[in-house]
């Protein structure tokens, strides 16, 4: 969801623009006109085809946005910009109001074409290829990062609104996206911009300087740029502060019990508790959920719970679920800069000219989810969870049924004093970790690359060309998450375990181990506060992706002629190597699931792949001079 599209807000913006020039001119005297000339239309690389021609008559439908529409659009980023066109593939755009949203990785943005997947649009920068955003190497599909796209750099963006595998490959299905950056700029132009919802509390924050000087042979450009936009919350606004569904990992928890786990403590004669009043709808069931009340300090008795033959807690229980909404962002806080800058020199006048850029940009995004969720305690695939009973069982066997010590991987010596009931909860028990606080997602994505090359035209009779360079691209991404470490959560939740052992060298300090049945929304219980620190985890995780080509393109605008017009032909290759490398933080190479919350887990290999493309392609071309007038 973008926030600043989707939930209404009216955007008050003050831009302010500061341009210098410097402007040659000469007086007219009377004279007689001139003789109408001839002008040639000047041709250039239209997206969609190897062969300069107007940018008019390209053999693809090209849709362009140059740079005054940018302008208008008001749009801070790229993604905003690309957001709003009727061709594009909204889901996948916007920089994710959500670590789970399911338009990519954490702290990026894709784009796609016609409803497919990002990995059927490609992505060009000035004609050429950029590294793909390096999480993809594991997905169904690779994409660019948009967020590493500075769109002050941008002079015009080329649309090709129809696939173009046959130019540019298999990645090209859906179409193709180009953003020609600025070349041979003169002067100088400084931008602020600000913006912010009546509300005051989404700021954003936009400015670079543009600046270009040359001559007839020798051009530089460069751009310097800054962009900030704080980050908003769901329970920010009315109509994202309760969402249609309340979560069943809540918070007490929902516990599955054994009926006969329940009951047996109060069939023991001088029990002084009185038996806790079971509704009829669980009488008879061998399990059934039960929960503790509202603002429980963690040692409520048993005949106190709410007992349901479902989750009591969720959308549909006697008793509200977790509003999830309360503490999740809605929009990430984000912060970027870097710069570019370009050059080219003419050798030989237009047969040979060397060019070359080069631009680099750190994007950050600092998103929040709500604390933790587990679901289901037992899930095929990941470490069980499970509070341990109350006391050790006789011979490790479970006297009232629930799951056994091996079914769960528990020690049978494992117990934990603040569960009033002698069994093992996990099963299709659900939580919410409330007291660990809200999970922090925090990426950094830096971009670099930078192209170096030569190309010429009006060779020979004036209607050849060439074009070839080289070209480094690089992006990493820094990914840091705040979560809970699964094997530390479950040794603070066992009495037995060696932590809690004064003569062990791993006691951290208490003997008493960690309180489930506390409803830390409300109610904080002293001995939790330290075993928190040791079981929540922080990670860093580094992803790397880079890709080096090298082109060369020869072509020319009139072969020979045709009734219809002049044929064109082009042909040239494209060396390419491209590699991925994902460097997992220690604590996430271990086995799937030992993070809770988190989906970066296990060794990832280094992946690399080399190609070499060839080919060729005719044209028939329609452009012909025009007279001035």
């Amino acid at each position: 969801m973008n926030v600043l599209n989707k939930l209404g807000f009216l955007r008050v913006a003050l831009a302010a623009a500061v341009g210098f020039s410097l402007v040659l001119t000469s007086n007219a005297f009377a004279q007689k006109p001139a003789p109408a000339g001839v002008a040639e239309v000047e041709r250039v690389i239209v997206t969609g085809s190897m062969i300069p021609t107007a940018e008019e008559v390209g053999p693809n439908p090209v849709f362009s946005i140059n740079r005054d529409l940018i302008n208008k659009s008001g749009a801070g980023t790229t993604e905003q910009l690309l957001q709003r066109l009727p061709v594009m593939n909204g889901a996948t755009i916007p920089v994710q109001n959500n670590a789970t949203s399911q338009g990519g990785p954490a702290g990026t943005a894709a784009l796609a074409l016609r409803g497919l997947d990002p990995g059927a649009t490609l992505v060009l920068i000035d004609h050429r290829r950029v590294a793909p955003f390096p999480g993809s190497a594991n997905s169904a599909y690779g994409f660019v990062d948009l967020t590493t796209i500075p769109i002050t750099a941008v002079q015009s963006i080329d649309i090709l609104k129809d696939g173009a595998s046959t130019t540019y490959g298999s990645d090209a299905i859906a179409g193709v996206v180009n953003f020609n950056f600025y070349k041979d700029y003169r002067g100088a132009q400084v931008t602020i911009q600000y913006g912010d919802t009546l509300d005051k509390d989404a700021a954003e924050y936009r400015g670079d300087i543009l600046f270009g000087a040359g001559d007839d042979k020798t051009s530089i450009t460069g751009d310097i740029f800054y962009y900030r936009h704080h980050d908003m919350f769901n329970r920010d606004r009315g109509n994202s502060i309760k969402p249609p569904f309340s979560s069943s990992n809540a918070v007490p928890w929902n516990l599955q019990l054994q009926t006969e786990a329940v009951l047996h403590p109060f069939d023991v004669n001088g029990n002084p508790e009185p038996p806790p009043l079971l509704p009829p709808d669980v009488i008879g069931r061998v399990s059934f959920f039960g929960t503790p009340p509202d603002n429980a300090s963690g040692l409520v008795p048993a005949a106190n719970y709410v007992f349901h033959h479902s989750r009591p807690r969720s959308s549909f229980g006697i008793l509200p679920g977790f509003n999830f909404n309360l503490y999740a962002g809605s929009y990430p806080k984000q912060e970027r800069w870097g710069g570019y800058a370009a050059f080219e020199h003419k050798i030989c006048d237009d047969q040979l000219r060397i060019f070359g850029d080069f631009y680099y940009v750190d994007a950050k995004t600092h998103d929040e989810l709500a604390p933790t969720a587990t679901g289901p305690f037992e899930t095929p695939g990941r470490l069980a969870l499970f509070v341990p009973p109350n006391h050790p069982f006789p011979g490790g066997v479970p006297p009232f049924g629930g799951p056994p010590p091996a079914e769960v991987g528990m020690s049978p010596s494992a117990f934990n004093p603040f569960n009033p009931f002698e069994q093992i909860i996990s099963g299709s028990t659900t939580a919410r970790i409330f007291d660990f606080g809200d999970r922090f997602v925090d990426n950094e994505n830096i971009a670099e690359r930078f192209t170096v090359g030569a190309k010429g035209d009006k060779l020979f009779n004036g209607t050849w060309g060439y074009d070839g360079a080289f070209m480094y691209s690089q992006i990493q991404q820094i990914s840091r998450f705040q979560g809970i470490n699964i094997p530390h959560f479950q040794e603070i939740l066992n009495a037995a375990d060696t932590i809690f052992d004064p003569a062990s060298s791993e006691f951290i300090g208490q003997t008493i181990p960690y309180n489930p049945m506390v409803d830390t929304q409300h109610v904080a219980f002293p001995s939790n506060t330290p075993l928190i620190d040791f079981a929540r985890l922080h990670t860093k995780d580094l992803f790397t992706s880079k890709l080096a080509t090298l082109d060369l393109n020869i072509y020319t605008t009139d072969l020979f002629d045709l009734p219809a017009g002049g044929v064109g032909l082009a042909f040239g290759g494209v060396f390419s190597r491209e590699s991925y490398r994902i460097d997992p933080d220690d604590q996430n190479r271990q086995i799937v699931g030992n993070l809770c919350g988190n989906a970066h887990s296990g060794i990832q290999p280094q992946v690399a792949h080399t190609r070499l493309l060839l080919g060729g392609v005719f044209s028939r071309s329609t452009v012909r001079p025009v007279a001035e007038q």
